[in-house]
């Protein structure tokens, strides 16, 4: 019996999607800066962007009222457990990396709490992606990444958002990070 950790499935994902264009988004890696929440333990540290793989996950789409919501998922990639806490940043960038208008705006969803993300888990937040297209003011454009900051980091990550944004408005709202996919 072969069996296969969510890092690898992470890993083997990422791999595809780079390689074939695969409707799952996919991550790059980059440093980042750590701090610690109130009251947590100084034993398992926090995640930092060069630990995980972020990608939106397709499979998770769910749409209302205009808007629709996909899991924006952190996956550790290292060999220890880190933590996550807090929103992540997250803005539409062209190939070229230069922004497409406003930083997804922060949506109070869960109560704020502390994710220990073991090697190969993930965590998530919900990222909705509001329809450029209902906005007058909206001066649309298809984005082609995501420039994600996990939680409290000065590096970011990378993953695929072929998906059209407003470049006068904001168009993506993100949640605050919860366990599981």
């Amino acid at each position: 019996m072969i069996k296969i950790s969510r890092r690898a499935v992470a890993t083997a994902a990422a791999a595809l999607a780079v390689g074939t264009g695969s409707v799952t988004w996919v991550a790059t890696s980059a440093s980042a800066a750590t701090e610690q929440p109130a009251g947590h333990s100084s034993v398992i540290g926090r995640c930092s962007a060069s630990q995980l793989g972020v990608w939106v996950n397709a499979d998770s789409a769910n749409g209302a009222a205009g808007t629709i919501y996909y899991h924006l998922d952190f996956t550790n990639t290292s060999r220890w457990t880190c933590y996550l806490y807090g929103w992540p940043g997250v803005s539409a960038t062209n190939w070229a990396g230069g922004q497409l208008g406003q930083a997804a705006h922060r949506v109070a969803d869960v109560k704020a709490r502390v994710v220990n993300v073991p090697p190969g888990g993930t965590a998530h937040a919900a990222l909705g992606w509001v329809v450029a297209q209902l906005s007058k003011s909206c001066k649309p454009t298809t984005a082609a990444l995501l420039k994600v900051y996990p939680p409290n980091n000065k590096g970011a990550k990378h993953a695929f958002f072929p998906l059209s944004v407003c470049t006068k408005t904001w168009t993506l709202t993100v949640g605050r990070i919860q366990g599981g996919t």
